[in-house]
């Protein structure tokens, strides 16, 4: 493991040298702020690096200006370190991920626990949003039940809206329903579902689509449940991946154990995907699953499905909109999250 310590006067700036030079997969182990260190010191490590363990030279920037300093200043707090904690508690962390989180979070000068935790995600989880801009085609796996047709219908209506031609794929053709079900969705808003029962069926409908006058902005291609932890299943997934050119990413619900999250966002890492989309949140209220799989090592966290609705569509990830699901505890003070005044309980 290699370890160093960067220093900036703020956590933005440092988090970007800690990512400049360790990669996404640096680890963060220790988070300092204020005059002492002159901004935010953060000590971070990565995994894998040849040789012993060896705490590098003091990456620094010019100390900070007046205005930084200001900036940096202690603001009002309403919230205290015994609320960080519980938090933390509440999610079913692993131990060595909840320290990372509550040291981070305790370390922000924040004027809001949904802050604090927002500052703090950035540095112990990654985000990695779907856009527009992806230019392969989506396809989306995981365990069976997790939610893929209905992931797959949401962007297909974030794209109908956008105006962005689809080129919408199933490849669930064993399961009965598994086509009717993406169909009917379809249907409602105007598009086609092509349907492809093996790899090689997949391959001639990725050709013909190249055919068609006009080539799709996006393709979406559903798949059937995928066991993590059968090979066979597994290779047959990656024939699949291989066909279509595609990027796979794993949609996974939440509440389930942490580490197992873990376990299966690993699996699928190996096949190639770098990022997930967490379903299910509105019938869970733990969320340690999510912040578990989207530590660095293994995948990215893209979206967030909190409805089984396919009009309210999927949230783009991000550590503000995260840290408010994680902060709404049942009897938690609301003033710590002011969407959420009046409410207790989610």
């Amino acid at each position: 493991m290699r370890l160093k310590i960067y220093n900036a006067p703020t956590m933005s700036a440092v988090m970007a040298q800690v990512r400049d030079e360790l990669g996404p997969d640096a680890i963060i182990i220790s988070v300092e702020q204020g005059k002492k260190v002159g901004g935010v010191r953060v000590t971070a490590a990565v995994e894998g690096a040849s040789g012993p363990a060896v705490m590098g030279e003091v990456i620094t920037r010019p100390a900070p200006s007046r205005e930084t300093e200001e900036f940096q200043a202690p603001i009002s707090q309403h919230f205290d370190n015994g609320e960080i904690s519980a938090v933390v508690n509440y999610h079913g962390l692993p131990g060595d991920m909840a320290g990372h989180l509550d040291t981070a979070a305790r370390a922000v000068n924040a004027a809001s626990l949904n802050d604090a935790f927002a500052s703090a995600l950035e540095t112990v989880i990654r985000f990695a949003p779907l856009t527009d801009l992806t230019s392969r085609p989506i396809m989306l796996v995981g365990p069976p039940g997790a939610g893929k047709t209905v992931s797959a219908a949401k962007l297909t209506a974030d794209a109908v809206l956008n105006r962005r031609s689809i080129h919408l794929i199933s490849t669930d053709t064993a399961k009965a329903g598994g086509v009717q079900q993406l169909d009917h969705f379809a249907q409602l808003m105007k598009q086609s579902v092509a349907t492809a029962s093996n790899e090689g069926e997949l391959a001639a409908v990725m050709r013909s689509a190249d055919k068609r006058p006009i080539t799709p902005e996006l393709t979406i291609i559903d798949t059937q449940g995928t066991n993590p932890f059968d090979v066979k299943e597994l290779e047959a997934l990656l024939k699949l991946i291989r066909a279509a050119g595609a990027e796979p990413v794993l949609v996974m619900p939440a509440g389930i154990d942490p580490l197992d999250a873990q376990d299966i966002a690993k699996v699928f890492a190996q096949l190639g995907a770098k990022r997930f989309i967490a379903t299910r949140l509105d019938a869970a209220r733990r969320y340690g699953s999510v912040v578990s799989a989207a530590r660095p090592g293994f995948l990215a966290l893209a979206a967030i499905s909190s409805s089984p609705y396919v009009g309210e569509g999927l949230e783009s990830a991000s550590p503000l909109g995260f840290a408010r699901m994680l902060t709404n505890l049942p009897g938690l003070r609301s003033d710590n999250n002011p969407k959420l005044k009046g409410k207790t309980d989610v």
